[in-house]
């Protein structure tokens, strides 16, 4: 019932384990196993893994994601891999001939594996990446639970991630209630440096990186004295059609791109009309393209071996059941990197939005508590149905909603195993998760900082990356005319400490900026708005003055006597044919022009007397 999965709470039997300062990897760690239980390793590429395979225990891998295993696999071809329609005779006999067999499996194919084990008081489970779990569960959680009702036929399951789930969720799932928490605390963990933008379309910032490599505007980093590009980018978002729609409007080619995506035949059709196809990630040595495109599949556990790629994710969070966990999935991709040549790799670009239509705590308890309610009576109404033909309809019509929509609507699922409607547990505690996610981490800084600490984020501000960071900041942003014309602006302040650092590699890639600064001024720049199109003006209006000083004396001669109105129509006219934006006024005239002139009263044919000049 979904009140026993949800509402039970218990108290964790947590034991925190020091790493030894010799100890790199846990495959360097003498004498240490995976746990039986939760077991968060505390920071990704450690190991982890590797030493599940390298153990001499019999043991299954189960990852969240194919591109995981696959990539885990081409590193030890000596695993077993098995995924999709994969043949169970295969299984049964790489089982029988093999002294400690290592298989990697997907969430889904686990329960294939674990049939064909009569006896499983040997086997170890290690469930990598376990927060997907609860994180996925807005879309397929079925899977989720037919592989935690697998798992406990196993006496010994290991529930790995470098960052579990909030521990008032694991409180909350019935499943591992009772297992013992196991945390591992590390010494000289290296840092990564979080760089966030917030924006309206973070989509337009995606955009912006790829043009501005494009262009050859590489971010950079002085080394030892020389100067390292970053020639190479990995650009982290929500869905394949995000990346077709990038691909379409800067006309990247196959060529210049890799496209890391889930093995599904609406991702390849998408992919196909652009001319593209799912790609793999590189192994080391392996060379990369320029730009690599990735949705979640390559979030968890997946290896990059880039000597020069800087890391960007793009968040576009319009519901809060899309909201990416940035507690999780930033780290696991700040993680991604392996290279310790890349200088590039301990900088993270976060680009994101806020869900304007966002509810206070109160209203969605209310709205959250009135859908479980409306679940259950559709449990009870569908679980009474008697009429066969009603029945499979309602099979039918439910798991074509849940394909459709997830779980928007409705908690109801229909439970194969047991052949009966029920309500998704996993389903209600990732909408409460999600909505956390988004209240909390996104909108308020103070938690977001605190918790990216806490899992060795470095949020401080060190003088020898700024530079680098100030270049990102700088590519991502929207409006990169304006916004990047003031902070150059504020950079030539002598206040600016580390203005000579940007504005260098600024003068380098947009000169524009230098021409503007250098011909109208800081001052002048701000009282235009800093848009670009206004400067743009400004200058032709400078590179035009002596044309329009001849134009405008030879309008308006001497002894000469105009109407206000005839005045602003002659002087636009001028303006016009010269290409300049401004609007005539006849009080210019002498400011602008030296055309010295009187105010007179001047009479129409028809006896009115309208104001205007005489010029002197």
């Amino acid at each position: 019932m979904i009140d026993e999965d949800i509402n039970i709470k218990f108290q964790f039997k947590m034991t925190v384990k020091n790493v030894p300062e010799n100890v790199e990897y846990l495959t360097d760690w003498v004498g240490f196993e995976l746990p039986n239980g939760v077991f968060n390793k505390g920071i990704t590429a450690c190991g982890a893994t590797t030493l599940a395979i390298k153990d001499e225990y019999k043991t299954i891998i189960c990852s969240p994601r194919n591109n995981l295993i696959e990539n885990k696999h081409a590193q030890h071809p000596e695993t077993l891999l098995v995924t999709g329609r994969f043949p169970e005779y295969m299984i049964t006999e790489y089982i029988d001939k093999t002294e400690h067999p290592k298989i990697l499996v997907s969430y889904d194919s686990l329960p294939k594996v674990a049939k064909l084990i009569a006896d499983k008081t040997e086997w170890r489970v290690v469930v990598d990446e376990f927060q997907y779990l609860l994180t996925d569960s807005c879309m397929k959680s079925e899977v989720e639970i037919r592989l935690l009702d697998s798992l406990k036929s196993f006496p010994y399951v290991t529930y790995m991630s470098a960052t579990p789930i909030l521990k008032k969720y694991l409180d909350e799932i019935s499943w591992i209630k009772d297992l013992p928490y196991m945390e591992l605390e590390w010494h000289n963990v290296e840092k990564v440096r979080l760089i966030r933008q917030q924006s309206k379309r973070p989509i337009d910032a995606a955009l912006q990186i790829v043009r501005s490599y494009q262009n050859g505007c590489y971010p950079r980093m002085e080394i030892n004295g020389d100067v390292v590009y970053s020639k190479e980018c990995v650009i982290y978002l929500n869905s394949v059609k995000n990346i077709v729609d990038i691909i379409k409007q800067t006309d990247l080619q196959p060529e210049e791109v890799n496209v890391i995506v889930g093995n599904s035949v609406d991702n390849d059709k998408l992919l196909a009309k652009v001319g593209h196809k799912r790609g793999r990630i590189p192994l080391e040595g392996e060379p990369h393209k320029m730009y690599t495109f990735c949705t979640s599949t390559a979030f968890a556990g997946c290896d990059f071996y880039s000597t020069c790629a800087s890391s960007f994710v793009i968040s576009d969070s319009k519901r809060i059941n899309t909201s990416i966990d940035i507690a999780t999935d930033l780290l696991q991709i700040a993680g991604r990197q392996r290279l310790t040549e890349n200088p590039f790799r301990k900088h993270l670009t976060f680009v994101y939005n806020l869900n304007k239509s966002e509810l206070s705590e109160a209203e969605f308890e209310r709205l959250l508590d009135e859908k479980l309610r409306l679940s259950k009576l559709e449990v009870a109404d569908y679980n009474a149905t008697s009429d066969k033909i009603l029945r499979d309809k309602r099979i039918k019509d439910t798991r074509l909603l849940q394909k459709i929509k997830g779980y928007e609507d409705s908690f109801i699922m229909y439970d194969e195993d047991k052949e009966e409607f029920t309500v998704n547990a996993m389903a209600y505690l990732n909408e409460r998760y999600a909505y956390d996610l988004q209240r909390h981490n996104y909108m308020n800084g103070l938690v977001v900082r605190q918790q990216l600490n806490e899992r060795h984020y470095d949020m401080s501000e060190p003088l020898r990356y700024v530079e680098y960071e100030e270049q990102l900041l700088c590519t991502v942003k929207k409006e990169p005319g304006a916004e990047r014309m003031e902070h150059y602006c504020d950079c030539k302040s002598p206040k600016c400490i580390f203005g000579m650092i940007f504005t260098s590699w600024a003068d380098e890639f947009y000169p524009d900026m230098k021409m503007y600064y250098n011909e109208l001024g800081g001052d002048r720049i701000k009282a235009l708005g800093y848009k670009e199109s206004a400067l743009k003006n400004a200058i032709l209006i400078r590179q035009q003055k002596p044309r329009l000083i001849y134009e405008m004396r030879n309008a308006f001669r001497s002894g000469e006597q105009w109407t206000n109105g005839q005045i602003k129509a002659k002087m636009n006219e001028i303006y016009s044919r010269l290409g300049v934006k401004k609007n005539g006024v006849a009080t210019h005239l002498e400011r602008d022009y030296g055309i010295r002139s009187r105010e007179i009263k001047i009479v129409q044919a028809d006896g009115r007397r309208k104001n205007g000049l005489e010029f002197i």
